[in-house]
């Protein structure tokens, strides 16, 4: 029975492993003297065959065989855990950029629960409630269980998704010293990490303290072509047939392009309009030393009257951006106990981290159509600039509009040092024979500094531009207030152009700064209640209290300009329902979307209770409950209800239903709005003073809308009504010259939690027939209702004109538009909107076989998921409810799978992984016939690995090892920009591996 609790609880567990970990050893040396353990998943004391729910764990010995000694990276090679945020896919964020977390069954990483030694951890982010494995030291990690399913009942919200805890170290004696150096074949990339412990007991044996500390230290990865894909200069889009004279660039002629279509199909040169000399009135523009322009300097490979054409006369902008941070990792942990008495024993756990991580994202660019927070933009160069040359003055009508590269002002980059500092303390011990109890305190303390230099000041670079001369044959900047602040005359025509001093007061560099704080206290009690003919009816009951807090300074740009209180209007303090409203013009004035500050908290106090009751021999029912009571959403309740039958010692069937819920987080209620930019297609575009001129809007649903009524919400607008009445655009259709606005995220007081309905059923399949052999399967259906998301700046306009309560209904109420009928700002509130579904099986094949015929030990660990259905539901225009599903997208495969071979003789350990990823189309809604090649897919992806150990010396106490991941040099899926999953980083995608064949070696010594 032994073999099967580890395949029902612990199936993640290679059971051929050399030296196998605690969890498994414990559950043995438990099952021999008769003992119970704890498990994830329960504080009921229980045997590790009778838990419900399906369990993987990673020991030790995996995590270093995954060739990586980073622990997010060790469990995305798992089916089922995904990657959120990693350092790879997190280049250009803002707060975020350099965390590795996790998610599990793809809800996302606020939705996975992390805990340590079975208690919750602290945030590593200022904008979501999410753990950073990279603040986790590797080498300290005893084992990691993953559990998947709704599991607030027993641990509080958070846990819709399921729950990673990581167990650490507790029982080494001596000193353990590990080095380890990595080395890609291409460049960058390198890594060096030395991992110490040294673990002792004292006082006769009643006290053990054991001390870890790492360093880790990794070299950035830019792009460069010893990475071609990296650089490689390509879209995927629509080919355009051009006309006239610009006829000699016509795109449908490049090889794999099928002709002009309404969708994008064919890969395309893919540069940037904004270059490091600048690029004028889009017909006279500066490149390799010399300029050009459509009438005297047209280029030699091009007929007369030729433009700038960005795909031929571009720039790439992607070689030496940063693929891969620089990381620099220092973890430190101390954990102790001691036996206070025979019915008390004291423990405690301290960790301290240090992560540092820099990004270079490239050049900011200074474009005529950057656009301030009011709306207005830059503009054009006055025709009376003095700094314009002959050559774009041959081309110039006017004034002039401009495009450029600022080379001069240094590469962006985004530098994060994040501290992280977590206590533990807990009393336990035995009141009786029968009842056990726990009485614990932890302290989690997270903050971050980030500095976002090299970005660029709107205003300063408007007055910059403004130029005149000074009178003494020199210039100046034409506003008297702007000289008076330090402004310096820009020269933006042509390379190197621009002076120190001009792009020092351009210059914006952004800093913020952010703490969170968890506070969490509680006890239990958990034991037997009294007897029943199938055994003891068991228990566990407790009562939890956290508090959590965060407190974010935020960039200045979203301080001096908007107030400390991140208000943004005229008067601090003001709402939008405070009459005469008017939204502050200096918001957002720089390229930097910055965040707010905001200071907020909120609390919980928490009951709940397990049972775990023997119906008959080998048939238990467990029960969990638990309420909650928030500061900010009030009381919630959870449940599991669920039963494992060990039908024999062959085969054991589990089942549990579970209703979980996750409270939202401190950015979701109390968030003020944080900048963003977002694309829009306003639904009273083509508007005609008559009502017509709509032929249709954009939008989920858009296709319901009654465009009668869309015409005459939109000529209730004032704005609208002005642009009308503007002689200047007298029987001219409403245009409002913009193909976005400003959308700003922000929290809602207003939001209440999500719930989720949580099903898993499975069996696992130990044959006495075939000794070693264990085959497990589960299956799993997790349903969101209430999910916690936002409505799109583009939804939100359209089922504001598209709704019979216009102007009355709340999508109305957060669109802001300006006199002359454009909307400047659409504010995207958190609500509750979504349903969310997502179900699949797991399935694991674990196999160790001794064959006498030949020396040593062979083992086998499999684990396969397979989607069935991944959807998200909501209510789109003219009130129909849409559901969509990625399933088969890029990075939404419908199979994973690890598989796992290993051999050991004596001291000499050989194993080879591979992890397969299936590939997808990037967007399934419009990929009806798969065969069809103007949609883009990837095809699907493994990756190989090996490893290889030695031990030797007394008691096999040194050890050598080494290996090669992504053995056959594949740099994975190219995802290039154009694609709703790509982007200019094109390698940056949970289907690629950027690093490429990497080669490590280590040593390892106990004394």
């Amino acid at each position: 029975m032994a073999a099967l609790g580890v395949a029902l609880c612990m199936s993640g567990q290679a059971a051929a492993q050399d030296v196998q970990v605690a969890g498994q050893n414990e559950g043995a040396q438990a099952q021999e003297a008769g003992e119970d353990i704890v498990v994830t998943g329960s504080r009921i004391r229980r045997s590790i065959e009778d838990s419900a729910v399906p369990i993987q764990v990673l020991g030790a010995q995996e995590i270093e065989e995954s060739g990586t000694t980073d622990l997010a990276e060790a469990l995305l090679q798992l089916p089922g855990v995904s990657e959120s945020i990693s350092p790879q896919s997190s280049n250009n964020l803002i707060q975020a950029s350099g965390l590795s977390t996790i998610s599990l069954r793809r809800l996302g990483d606020d939705r996975t629960l992390v805990l340590i030694n079975g208690k919750r951890a602290v945030s590593n982010s200022g904008n979501s409630d999410r753990v950073s494995l990279s603040t986790l030291p590797a080498g300290f990690v005893e084992r990691t269980e993953v559990l998947t399913g709704g599991m607030s009942a027993v641990y509080g919200s958070d846990a819709i998704a399921g729950v990673a805890n990581f167990i650490l170290e507790d029982d080494l004696t001596g000193i353990s010293l590990d080095g380890r150096y990595s080395f890609p074949e291409a460049s960058g990339g390198e890594e060096f990490r030395v991992n110490a412990l040294a673990g002792t007991e004292f006082l006769g044996g009643r006290g053990y303290a054991l001390v870890g500390i790492e360093y880790r230290t990794e070299n950035e990865v830019f792009a460069d072509r010893t990475r071609p894909l990296t650089i490689a200069a390509l879209e995927f889009d629509d080919p355009i047939p051009s006309t006239s004279s610009d006829g000699w660039t016509d795109e449908i002629n490049f090889p794999g392009c099928y002709g002009v279509d309404t969708e994008r199909h064919c890969l395309l040169p893919s540069f940037s309009g904004s270059t490091p000399g600048g690029v004028f009135e889009g017909d006279a523009w500066f490149v390799d030393g010399r300029w050009f322009n459509d009438l005297s300097l047209r280029p030699d490979n091009r007929p007369p009257g030729s433009d700038f054409y960005t795909d031929f006369d571009g720039w790439n902008f992607r070689p030496g951006r940063t693929n891969l941070p620089e990381r620099e990792i220092f973890n430190a942990a101390l954990t102790t106990s001691f036996e206070l008495s025979d019915a008390a024993t004291f423990s405690f756990l301290g960790s301290y981290s240090d992560v540092d991580t820099i990004y270079y994202t490239g050049y900011e660019t200074l474009n005529s159509g950057d656009r301030l927070g009011d709306g207005s933009t830059i503009g054009n160069i006055s025709a009376s600039n003095p700094f314009i040359p002959p050559e774009v003055e041959e081309t110039r009508s006017g004034s002039v509009s401009f495009n450029r590269r600022l080379i001069e002002l240094g590469e962006q980059a985004r530098i994060n040092d994040r501290r992280t500092m977590r206590f533990i303390a807990d009393v336990s011990g035995d009141l009786s024979d029968t009842l056990s109890y726990e009485v614990f305190g932890t302290y989690g303390h997270f903050e971050q500094q980030q500095s976002n230099p090299n970005e660029y000041n709107f205003r300063n670079a408007r007055f910059a531009l403004d130029v005149e001369a000074d009178g003494s044959g020199g210039f100046q900047c034409a506003d008297a207030d702007a000289r008076a602040d330090g402004c310096v005359p820009l020269n933006p025509f042509g390379e190197g152009t621009i002076s120190q001093a001009a792009a020092d007061y351009i210059r914006y560099n952004g800093y913020g700064e952010q703490v969170r704080e968890q506070y969490t206290a509680g006890g239990f009690i958990s034991g037997d209640l009294f007897e029943l003919p199938a055994g003891p009816l068991r228990f566990a009951t407790g009562v939890e209290w956290r508090r959590e807090f965060q407190e974010t300074d935020g960039d200045p740009d979203g301080d001096l300009f908007a107030g400390a209180n991140g208000v943004r209007d005229l008067n601090d303090g003001a709402t939008r329902d405070t009459p005469n409203f008017a939204p502050d013009v200096d918001f957002d004035i720089t390229s930097l979307a910055t965040f707010p500050s905001v200071t907020a908290s909120y609390e919980v106090v928490e009951a709940y209770g397990e049972l775990d009751i023997p119906v008959f021999d080998g048939f238990n029912i467990q029960l969990a409950g638990r309420v909650g009571d928030y500061t900010t959403v009030g009381t919630i309740f959870s449940y599991n209800a669920g039963a494992v039958w060990k039908i024999s010692d062959d085969i054991g069937l589990r089942a549990q239903y579970s209703r979980s819920q996750r409270a939202p987080n401190l950015t979701e209620i109390f968030s003020p709005p944080r900048p963003d930019g977002d694309g829009l297609s306003d639904p009273c575009e083509g508007l005609l003073p008559d009502g017509t001129g709509i032929t249709g809007i954009v939008g989920d649903g858009a296709e319901n809308a009654d465009l009668g009524l869309v015409a005459r919400n939109c000529l209730t607008e004032p704005g609208i009504q002005a642009f009308f009445a503007d002689p200047d655009n007298a029987g001219d259709p409403f245009t409002d010259d913009q193909t976005g606005t400003q959308g700003p995220n922000a929290g809602n007081p207003n939001v209440q939690e999500e719930t989720a309905s949580t099903i898993t059923a499975g069996f696992a399949f130990t044959p006495t027939f075939i000794p070693g052999l264990t085959v497990v399967a589960d299956y799993y259906r997790i349903e969101i209702e209430d999910a916690i998301t936002s409505i799109s700046t583009q939804n939100t306009v359209s089922l504001c004109y598209s709704a019979e309560d216009f102007p009355n209904n709340r999508f109305c109420d957060v669109i802001t538009r300006d006199g002359v009928g454009r909307v400047t700002e659409v504010i995207n509130f958190q609500e509750n909107l979504d349903t969310e579904l997502v179900s699949g099986i797991d399935a694991q094949v674990l196999y160790r076989i001794d064959p006498e015929f030949i020396p040593g030990r062979f083992d086998l660990d499999f684990r396969y998921t397979h989607y069935f259905k991944q959807e998200v539901s909501f209510e789109g225009i003219g009130g129909t409810i849409i559901t969509s599903s990625p399933l088969g997208e890029i990075g939404e495969s419908e199979d994973e799978f690890r598989l796992a071979l290993g051999y050991t003789n004596g001291g000499f350990r050989l194993s080879y992984t591979v992890t397969y990823l299936g590939g997808g189309v990037d967007d399934i809604a419009q990929n009806s016939d798969p065969l069809d090649e103007r949609y883009f897919r990837v095809g699907d992806q493994d990756f190989h690995r090996i490893y290889m150990r030695y031990e030797f010396g007394e008691d096999d106490r040194f050890q050598i090892y080494g290996g090669v991941n992504n053995i056959f040099d594949d740099f994975g899926a190219f995802v290039p920009t154009g694609l709703d999953n790509g982007s200019s980083y094109n390698l940056s995608n949970s289907l690629a591996d950027v690093l490429g064949r990497e080669f490590y070696i280590g040593a390892r010594a106990r004394f």
